[in-house]
C-alpha cells in the first residue's frame, strides 16, 4: 500500500511492506557520480564484495528499492572504507541495534521497473505516475552510519534499520530477518541551523504517520472498549507531548541568534594583548573592527528590544506554553552568551579596550542586559519545571479527577510566587493563572466532546449532563482552592500575597461555566418536552412536532457551542427559550380546553395525571381540581341511588356465583368513589374547602354502607358452609318414590360453594377451612358425579333393551345387578373413598346383563320369530280367483301346492 504525504517521510514495516512515498520533485538535481579507483582499490573492493552474504543483500536490496537506485551503486559505496564492518557489527553485536543508510536527496534515476533484473513495484508505480521524462542515470553517494561514527548532513534521505532481536543475526537466520528487523524512511530538509533538520524530521514523521495510524487502530487485543480508548488516548497524548517537545527544540534551534561574521577582517588572528594593541594602533583595522562591533551591538539591541516587547499569544494556550517560551528564551540568550565568549568577540572586545573606544560602555551595558536576561530565563525555567508535573493532570486527566490535583498545583504556584526572583511579578503570575484556566477549559471541552470525536447532541443526554456538571464543579473547586490559598497567605503577612485580578484569572472559566449552565438548561427543557412524544394525550402530538422543529434548528448550528467567545449562541439560546415559552403557553391553553370537556371524574383525573407526568414547568393542571371535585360529589350521589335501587337484586357479572357477585357489585360501586378520593388525598389543599368537606362526609357515609353490605353477605355465606358441607354425607343415589327410577343424589350447592371459594380468594376474603377442604375435593367430586351419571345412563339403556315379554324371566338377573347398586342407595356417600371400585363392579355386572339380553334378543329374533313368521306365510291350499273349480280340480291343486 502506498500513501502520499506533503511531508517527506517514508515509513516501512518489512513484514507488511508498508511504504509511504513522496512524489518526486519536478526540478531534477545533479547526482554525484563516483567512478572506479586505482587497480589496487578495485581489488580490495572485490575482496570485500566477497564478504557480502544474504544478510547484507537483504539490507542493500531494501535500500535500493526504497531509494530507487541500482543495488550495484550502493554496494560500490559501502565497500569503501570501513562501512561493511558497521553492517557486521549490526548483525553480530547485541548492543548495536541501529544502522542508517544516508544519501543526498535526488530525483529517482531512470525509473526502471526492475532493479538488478528483479521487478520493482515501487519503481514501476513511480514510472507509471510520472508525467515528465526522467533525467539521465547518475550515481548516488550512499554511506552507512550508526549515528555516532558519521555526521548526518542536511538535505538528505535516511533509511534506518532497527534490530528487535537480542541475539546475533547469523547467516543461518538470514531467512528470518523480516521478523527481527524494522525499517523506516526519513527525509531531512535543508537548513542552516545545526540539528534542526533531524529534530523537525522526526517530529513531522510522528505527527504525520505514527499518531494518525494509532488513532485509526482498533486492534488492541482483548481490552474492554473503555479501557482501550483510555489507553489509546494516553499513548497518543504522550506522543503528541513528545512531538511538542521536539517542535519546541527545533524552534529553539531556529530562533537562535547568530552574530554576523566579520567578513572584512579576520579576527581569529588576534590572540594576544600585543595583537590587540597593534590592531588598535592601525586606523584601518580599528575602523573595520568598530564597524563589525557596532553591527553586533545593533543586533544585540534588536534582540533585547524584541524580547521586551509584549508577546503575541493565542488566548487559549496552556501553562506548558509558558515553559516553552522561557526555554526558547533561555536558549536564545545562552547562545548569545556563548558567542560573546567566543574567540572573535573576545578579539574584537580586546581591540576596543586597547583603543579605548566609546563602544566599550555600550557593549558592557548590552553584556549586562544579556546576562540578566539569560539568568532571568534560566531562573524562570527552573521554577516552571517544578510546576510542570503539577500541570500534567490538566492535560491528561478529566475534570472529575483533575479536582484532586488543584491544591498541589496552587501550592506550586504559591512557591514560585514566594521564592522566584524574576517570575513573581503580578503580570507574570496573572498570565500563568490565565494559562492554567485556559488549559482547564480546553480539557473540559475535550472531556465533554470525547476528545473531539463527537458533538454534545450526539451523545447520551444524561452522560453529557454529568460531564457538564463535572466541568462546572471543577471551576468552583478551582476558585475555592484559590481562595483557601489566598486566605492562608493573609494569615502570614510576611509572605507575598495573592494580589491578582480574579476577574482576569477566572473570568473565562466563569463565562464558560455560564455557557455550560445554559446548555444544561436546554438539556433539561429537552428532557421535559421530549415526553410530549411519549404522551397518550389525544391531540398533543402537534406540540411534540413543534418542539422537535425547535430542537433541530438549534442542533443544526455550525458553530462550536462550547466556545464561550461565540456570542451567536446567546442569541440562539434566547430565541430557543422564547420559542419554548410560547410552546408552553399553547400547551397550557390546550390543557385547559381539554379539561373543560365533560369527562367522568376518573377520566378527568387520569387526564390530569397525564399532564402532570409531562413535568413541564408552569403547567399546573391542579387548578382544575375544584371542578372535578364537584363532579365527584355528583358521582357519590349516583352511587348512593344505585345502591338503594339494586341492593336486593344487584346486576352480577356473568359466571359469578350469587354471594361473590353481590360483593363484587358493592366493591365496584365503592371503587368508583374510592379511586378519585385517593387522588384527591394526594393534594390536601383541594379538600380543605367547605364544599369539599361535605363531599367527604357523603363519601364516608356511602363507603360505610357499601362495606357493611359486603360484610353482611360474607358472614351469611360463612354460615351456609356447614349446611352445604352436610350434602357430602348424603347417599350417592336415590330412587324416585313413584317411578322407582334411580338418580344421582348430588347437591348443586356444593359446586356453587367451590365457585364461591374461588371468587372469594381472588377478592381477598376470609375462607374457612371447611370451604377449603371442599374446594380441594372439587376434582374428585366432579369425577364421581360424572362416573355415576354415566353409570345410570348406561343402566337405563341396558334395561331398555329387555323385551316386555321377557321382563319376568329377566327379573332375577336385574335383581342381581341391583344388589350391587344398593350400597349407593344406603351406605356409600360422597365422602367415601371406594367409589371407583363400586362403579367398576356395577359396570362389570351391567356388561354381563347386557350380554345376556343380547343373546335372548338374538334367540327370539332368529329362532322363534323367524320360524313363526315363515309358518304364518306358508299356503295350505289354493283358492280360485274368478272362476269356480270342481272338487277334483281343487284336490289336485292342493296336492300340488303341498
Amino acid at each position: 500500500r502506498s500513501f502520499s504525504y506533503p511531508s517527506c517521510f517514508h515509513i516501512s514495516r518489512i513484514r507488511t511492506t508498508f511504504c509511504i512515498m513522496t512524489p518526486p520533485s519536478t526540478t531534477p538535481q545533479h547526482l554525484i557520480i563516483y567512478t572506479g579507483h586505482e587497480q589496487k582499490a578495485r581489488e580490495e573492493k572485490e575482496t570485500k564484495r566477497g564478504r557480502l552474504d544474504a544478510r547484507h543483500n537483504y539490507l542493500l536490496k531494501t535500500v535500493a528499492d526504497h531509494l530507487m537506485v541500482p543495488q550495484t551503486d550502493i554496494e560500490d559505496n559501502i565497500l569503501e572504507g570501513f562501512q561493511i564492518e558497521l553492517m557486521d557489527q549490526f548483525f553480530l553485536r547485541p548492543t548495536v541495534s541501529l544502522i542508517m543508510f544516508c544519501a543526498p536527496k535526488t530525483e529517482p534515476v531512470e525509473a526502471s521497473p526492475t532493479t538488478n533484473g528483479v521487478a520493482n513495484p515501487l519503481v514501476a508505480a513511480a514510472a507509471a505516475s510520472a508525467a515528465v521524462p526522467k533525467p539521465a542515470k547518475a550515481r548516488v553517494k550512499v554511506y552507512i552510519t550508526d549515528g555516532k561514527t558519521e555526521k548526518i548532513e542536511t538535505d538528505c534521505q535516511i533509511l534506518y534499520f532497527i534490530k528487535t532481536a537480542e541475539k546475533p543475526l547469523t547467516l543461518e537466520s538470514a531467512m528470518l530477518l523480516h521478523k527481527w528487523l524494522n525499517f523506516g524512511y526519513l527525509e531531512l530538509k535543508k537548513t542552516e541551523v545545526k540539528g534542526a533538520h533531524l529534530v523537525e524530521g522526526i517530529a513531522c514523521m510522528l505527527q504525520k504517520i505514527y499518531i494518525p495510524a494509532l488513532c485509526k487502530t482498533n486492534n488492541w487485543g482483548g481490552l474492554p472498549a473503555l479501557q482501550r480508548e483510555e489507553m489509546k488516548w494516553e499513548i497518543v497524548s504522550n506522543l503528541e507531548g513528545f512531538c511538542g517537545m521536539l517542535n519546541n527544540a527545533s524552534g529553539s534551534l531556529e530562533d537562535n541568534i547568530l552574530l554576523r561574521k566579520c567578513d572584512t577582517i579576520d579576527l581569529t588572528v588576534f590572540k594576544s594583548a600585543s595583537d590587540y594593541m597593534e590592531a588598535a594602533n592601525s586606523a584601518d583595522d580599528l575602523m573595520l573592527v568598530e564597524q563589525c562591533f557596532t553591527g553586533w551591538c545593533k543586533q544585540i539591541e534588536q534582540v533585547l528590544a524584541e524580547s521586551d516587547q509584549m508577546r503575541k499569544e493565542a488566548d487559549d494556550i496552556g501553562p506548558k506554553a509558558e515553559l516553552d517560551h522561557w526555554k526558547k528564551r533561555m536558549a536564545k540568550f545562552n547562545s548569545l552568551l556563548d558567542q560573546i565568549k567566543g574567540q572573535e568577540c573576545k578579539a574584537a572586545l580586546g581591540i576596543m579596550i586597547a583603543a579605548k573606544s566609546k563602544l566599550i560602555k555600550r557593549w558592557k551595558q548590552l553584556d549586562t542586559q544579556i546576562t540578566d536576561s539569560a539568568n532571568e530565563a534560566k531562573d524562570n525555567v527552573k521554577f516552571l519545571y517544578t510546576l510542570e508535573k503539577f500541570c500534567d493532570p490538566l492535560y491528561k486527566n478529566d475534570p472529575v479527577t483533575m479536582v484532586d490535583h488543584i491544591p498541589g498545583l496552587l501550592n506550586a504556584v504559591r512557591m514560585i510566587h514566594s521564592i522566584s526572583r524574576y517570575y513573581n511579578t503580578s503580570e507574570r503570575m496573572t498570565s500563568l493563572f490565565i494559562k492554567i484556566t485556559n488549559q482547564m477549559i480546553t480539557s473540559c471541552k475535550n472531556y465533554i466532546t470525547s476528545n473531539g470525536t463527537c458533538k454534545i447532541w450526539s451523545e447520551d443526554r444524561d452522560v453529557v449532563v454529568d460531564k457538564l456538571q463535572a466541568s462546572i464543579k471543577l471551576n468552583k473547586e478551582y476558585q475555592a482552592s484559590f481562595q483557601r490559598t489566598k486566605k492562608k497567605l493573609e494569615e502570614n503577612p510576611e509572605e507575598r500575597q495573592f494580589e491578582f485580578s480574579e476577574m482576569y484569572i477566572f473570568g473565562k472559566f466563569d463565562a464558560f461555566s455560564k455557557r455550560l449552565e445554559k446548555i444544561m438548561h436546554m438539556f433539561d427543557l429537552m428532557k421535559s418536552y421530549m415526553k410530549l412524544g411519549e404522551s397518550k394525550i389525544e391531540g398533543i402530538e402537534r406540540y411534540s412536532t413543534r418542539f422537535m422543529v425547535i430542537i433541530n434548528v438549534i442542533k443544526k448550528k455550525s458553530y462550536d457551542l462550547l466556545d464561550h467567545r461565540k456570542m451567536d449562541f446567546d442569541a440562539d439560546y434566547d430565541d430557543f427559550c422564547n420559542q419554548v415559552g410560547e410552546l408552553e403557553s399553547d400547551i397550557q391553553r390546550f390543557m385547559e380546553d381539554s379539561l373543560d370537556k365533560p369527562y367522568t371524574t376518573q377520566a378527568a383525573l387520569n387526564l390530569v395525571k397525564k399532564y402532570q407526568s409531562l413535568n413541564i414547568a408552569h403547567l399546573d393542571p391542579q387548578q382544575k381540581f375544584g371542578k372535578i371535585l364537584q363532579a365527584f360529589g355528583k358521582d357519590i350521589e349516583e352511587v348512593q341511588r344505585r345502591y338503594q335501587k339494586q341492593k336486593n337484586e344487584p346486576p352480577c357479572a356473568r359466571m359469578l356465583p350469587p354471594i361473590s357477585g353481590k360483593i363484587a357489585w358493592a366493591r365496584q360501586l365503592f371503587r368508583k368513589i374510592e379511586q378519585p378520593m385517593l387522588v384527591f388525598q394526594q393534594y390536601p389543599g383541594v379538600l380543605e374547602s367547605e364544599d369539599a368537606k361535605k363531599i367527604i362526609r357523603s363519601y364516608n357515609k356511602v363507603a360505610k354502607v357499601l362495606l357493611e353490605y359486603e360484610v353482611v353477605y360474607h358472614q351469611a355465606w360463612l354460615k351456609q358452609i356447614d349446611v352445604i358441607k352436610s350434602g357430602l354425607n348424603a347417599s350417592l343415589l336415590v330412587r324416585h318414590p313413584d317411578t322407582q327410577v334411580l338418580y344421582v343424589n348430588f347437591d348443586p350447592s356444593i359446586l356453587e360453594l367451590v365457585r364461591e371459594v374461588d371468587c372469594m380468594e381472588r377478592m381477598g376474603q376470609e375462607i374457612p377451612p371447611a370451604a377449603r377442604l371442599i374446594k380441594s375435593k372439587k376434582n374428585s367430586i366432579k369425577a364421581s358425579y360424572s362416573l355415576l351419571s354415566t353409570m345410570l345412563n348406561e343402566w337405563k339403556r341396558i334395561t331398555g333393551l329387555i323385551p316386555t315379554n321377557f321382563l319376568p324371566l329377566m327379573q332375577p338377573h336385574i335383581s342381581h345387578v341391583e344388589e350391587y347398586i344398593r350400597p349407593g342407595l344406603t351406605m356409600l356417600t360422597w365422602s367415601s373413598i371406594n367409589l371407583d371400585s363400586y362403579v367398576s363392579q356395577i359396570t362389570r355386572e351391567m356388561g354381563k346383563l347386557e350380554l345376556l339380553i343380547n343373546r335372548v334378543n338374538d334367540l327370539c329374533t332368529y329362532r322363534i320369530d323367524a320360524v313363526l313368521k315363515e309358518m304364518g306365510q306358508t299356503h295350505l291350499c289354493e283358492l280360485p280367483d274368478y272362476t269356480a273349480w270342481t272338487v277334483d280340480h281343487f284336490l289336485n291343486r292342493t296336492e300340488t301346492v303341498c
